[in-house]
Order: structure tokens, then C-alpha cells, then sequence
């Protein structure tokens, strides 16, 4: 029988950025204005696709910490780093795209932030595959 340890579902790290990324993403949708450099710099399609992609992949990050079932939860947190790969990767191309030197360390930042979430669904989706072949789901 496979021995399964699920580490992933408390990571500091991780649920700050779900806070502020549901925090961030929820005060645009309502209104906060983002600074005037940066909607120069991007089209206001990507400011809203980056804001709703925030706040819906923060908060089902933060649902997913909550739930008891660990498949299920396991399968809210793929489905948020998937929000949490796209949000800053779409971010991180428009700045890039911008061709503006200054927003260098905004595109590394947005693109390892990107990776890193990618590489965390990797693993969700490993331990969710181990969890069916154990016969949890």
C-alpha cells in the first residue's frame, strides 16, 4: 500500500500570494485604481483579465485549504495554480511586450511567480494521481 503525505496544502509561501491575490484582484474588480505607469503600459483587456484571473485563482486557492476531502482539495489547488500560472504569465508577456526597460523586474518577477505555480499544479497533479491509484478517489 502506497504511503501518501500530502504537504502542500498549507504552505506559507503559497497562501500568501492566494491572500493577495484574492485581496488585490477584489479591490480592482471593485474599483482601486492600478497605478497610471501601469495602465499605460498594458491594454485595459489584460488589467481585467489579470484582476479577475487574481481573484478567482486566490480564493479558490484559499477554499481549497479549508476542505477536509484531500482529493477534493487537491483538485481546487490544481485548479488555482492553473489561475496562479496564467495570471502572472499573462502579466509578464504584456510588460514584456511593452518593451519598457523599466519593468524588467516586473517581468521576472511575473514569470517566476508563473513558474513556480506551474511546477506546484505539476506536483497537486502527482499526488492526485497517487491518491486514485491508492484508491482514495
Amino acid at each position: 500500500m502506497a504511503t501518501i503525505v500530502v504537504t502542500g496544502r498549507h504552505r506559507p509561501h503559497e497562501v500568501m500570494f492566494l491572500i493577495l491575490s484574492a485581496l488585490a484582484g477584489g479591490a480592482f474588480v471593485v474599483g482601486a485604481k492600478p497605478p497610471t505607469t501601469v495602465e499605460q503600459l498594458v491594454g485595459p483587456w489584460v488589467l481585467w483579465t489579470w484582476y479577475l484571473l487574481l481573484l478567482a485563482s486566490g480564493v479558490i486557492g484559499l477554499v481549497s485549504i479549508v476542505q477536509p476531502d484531500t482529493y477534493r482539495a487537491l483538485v481546487l489547488e490544481s485548479a488555482a495554480m492553473v489561475g496562479q500560472t496564467a495570471a502572472p504569465l499573462l502579466y509578464g508577456v504584456a510588460l514584456l511586450a511593452s518593451s519598457n526597460s523599466a519593468a524588467t523586474f516586473a517581468v521576472a518577477f511575473c514569470l517566476t511567480w508563473a513558474g513556480a505555480s506551474a511546477w506546484r499544479c505539476w506536483q497537486v497533479g502527482r499526488g492526485m494521481r497517487v491518491l486514485q491509484q491508492a484508491g482514495g478517489q
